[in-house]
C-alpha cells in the first residue's frame, strides 16, 4: 500500500509543473496566437507541460480543432483563403510525398528540415502547403526521377456550394443517423401551432437567404393569405427536439409556391416552394462547418439511371411510427428510369417533373416528414440538389420508389423568383 501511495504521488509531482493548466484556463487564450510557454512553441492556443522528472519533455496540449506536435495542424479547415500560403488544414492527395522524405529533403527547395519549416506548415506530413507564393496550396509528387510541384485538388474558400466537412455516403428509413456536418444543407421547417413549435418538412439551403423545399408543405385548401409568423426555419439542426450553437434560427420572410402545384392527379406536380429567411436582426445564413448551400444543377444535367444519391430528414422511420425521428437520417438511394417508375405507379402520377429513387432492394426510402428535403447527387466533385422528397407509396415498400421534384425542370422559376426580391444578402464571414 506504502508503494502504491508513494507511485501516486510520484506521478503526481510529473505533472505538477504544469502551470495548473485547467485552473488557468489556458484554453481561452486568443485564437491563432502563440502560447506564452516558449518552450514548446505551441502555436493556435497550444499549451505547453513540462514534465520536470523527464528534464527536456514538453508537449503542447491542443484546443480543439488543432492537432500536431505544435498544434500547428487545423483539423476543421476545408478549403483555403487568397492563395492559401496560410492554409494548414489535413488536405493532401494520393500522389502527395512527405515533406521529411529524404529525396524531397535532398531535391526539393522546401521541405521539412528548413529552419522556418514550421512556420511555412511543412513537417513530418503530406499535406498540402504554398510555402513559395505560388496561387494555391500544392504538394511535391514523382514523376519519373524527378520531383515536381503539383497543384491540390482542394476549394477556395467563399461561396462554393456541395461541399461538406464529413464527406461520407451514409447506408429516413433503412438508413443510419447522419451529422449535421454530412448534410449541411438541410433546413428543418417548424409551424407554431398553439404556441409550440411542431416539425414540418425539410428543406434545403440553395442561397443564404433561400430555402428550397416542396410546395404540398404549405398545401392552403382555404385559400387564405399565408400567416408566415408561425414558421421558422432551423438550420444546423442534429437533433429535432434539442436546440445548441451549432444551429441557426430565421423568420420566414416570404413563402413562394409554384402557382400550378397541384395533387389532383394523386401525385404532386410542381411540387415546389421557395422560402426567404432572415434573423430577428434582418441578417441571412451565415456559412459555417455546419451551414452550406447545396448546389443547384445546370439545366441540361440528366443522371444515368441507377445512380447512387442521398436522402436526408427528420421524418419517420417507419410508415406507422407515431413519431418523427430525433435525430437527422440519412440514407442512400438509386436513380429509377422514367419508364420503370411509371410501370411502377401510372402514366397520369408520375410526369416528366419528376424523377424516382430506391433502394434496389426495398429497404431505404424517405418517408412522412421527409417531405420537402433534399435528394442530392455528387456532379463534377459536388453535391448538387437533383429532387426535392416530394410523394411516395407507403415508405420503403416494395416496387414503389419514392417520387422527387425534378429540380432541372424549374431553374428558369427558382432564379426569376429570387432575382425579383430586391434586397438579397450575402453569406457573412464565420466568426472566428
Amino acid at each position: 500500500m506504502k508503494l502504491l501511495i508513494f507511485f501516486t504521488v510520484t506521478l503526481g509531482t510529473l505533472v505538477m509543473g504544469l502551470d495548473s493548466v485547467y485552473s488557468k484556463k489556458h484554453y481561452k487564450l486568443s485564437y491563432k496566437h502563440r502560447s506564452d510557454h516558449k518552450e514548446c512553441h505551441c502555436l493556435n492556443g497550444g499549451t505547453c507541460i513540462t514534465y520536470y522528472l523527464f528534464s527536456g519533455i514538453n508537449r503542447c496540449i491542443c484546443p480543439e480543432g488543432y492537432t500536431g506536435i505544435h498544434c500547428e495542424l487545423d483539423t476543421e479547415r476545408i478549403c483555403y483563403t487568397e492563395n492559401g500560403e496560410d492554409y494548414r488544414g489535413m488536405a493532401t492527395g494520393d500522389k502527395c510525398l512527405p515533406w521529411d522524405l529524404p529525396s524531397v529533403i535532398s531535391r526539393g527547395h522546401y521541405h521539412a528540415r528548413l529552419k522556418n519549416a514550421l512556420q511555412l506548415g511543412l513537417g513530418k506530413h503530406s499535406y498540402c502547403r504554398n510555402p513559395n507564393g505560388r496561387n494555391r496550396p500544392w504538394c511535391y509528387t514523382k514523376k519519373g526521377f524527378t520531383i515536381q510541384e503539383t497543384p491540390c485538388n482542394i476549394e477556395k474558400c467563399g461561396h462554393a456550394c456541395g461541399q461538406r466537412s464529413i464527406s461520407k455516403y451514409f447506408k429516413i428509413v433503412g438508413g443510419s443517423q447522419a451529422e449535421v456536418e454530412s448534410q449541411p444543407w438541410i433546413a428543418g421547417i417548424f409551424q407554431n401551432i398553439r404556441g409550440i413549435d411542431q416539425f414540418l418538412c425539410g428543406g434545403s439551403l440553395i442561397d443564404p437567404c433561400w430555402v428550397l423545399t416542396a410546395a404540398h408543405c404549405f398545401q392552403n385548401p382555404s385559400k387564405k393569405p399565408q400567416d408566415k409568423s408561425i414558421y421558422k426555419v432551423f438550420l444546423g439542426k442534429s437533433i429535432l427536439n434539442v436546440t445548441d450553437d451549432k444551429e441557426q434560427v430565421f423568420m420566414v420572410d416570404d413563402i413562394i409556391s409554384h402557382p400550378d402545384f397541384t395533387d389532383d392527379t394523386g401525385g404532386n406536380e410542381n411540387d415546389i416552394a421557395l422560402i426567404r429567411i432572415r434573423t430577428t436582426s434582418g441578417q441571412c445564413a451565415v456559412e459555417s462547418k455546419y451551414v452550406r448551400t447545396v448546389c443547384l444543377p445546370e439545366k441540361n444535367v440528366y443522371l444515368q439511371d441507377n445512380t447512387r444519391c442521398e436522402i436526408s430528414g427528420y421524418g419517420k422511420q417507419d410508415f406507422y411510427d407515431i413519431y418523427y425521428a430525433q435525430r437527422l437520417m440519412s440514407a442512400t438511394v438509386n436513380l429509377v428510369s422514367q419508364e420503370k417508375c411509371k410501370k411502377y405507379y401510372d402514366n397520369i402520377r408520375v410526369t416528366d417533373n419528376m424523377v424516382c429513387a430506391g433502394d434496389p432492394v426495398w429497404v431505404t426510402d424517405a418517408c412522412k416528414g421527409d417531405s420537402g428535403g433534399p435528394m442530392v447527387c455528387e456532379h463534377n466533385g459536388r453535391m448538387m440538389l437533383y429532387g426535392i422528397v416530394s410523394w411516395g407509396d407507403g415508405c420503403a415498400k416494395a416496387n414503389k420508389p419514392g417520387v422527387y421534384t425534378r429540380v432541372t425542370r424549374y431553374l428558369n422559376w427558382i432564379d426569376s423568383n429570387m432575382n425579383a426580391v430586391i434586397a438579397k444578402s450575402h453569406f457573412l464571414r464565420e466568426p472566428k
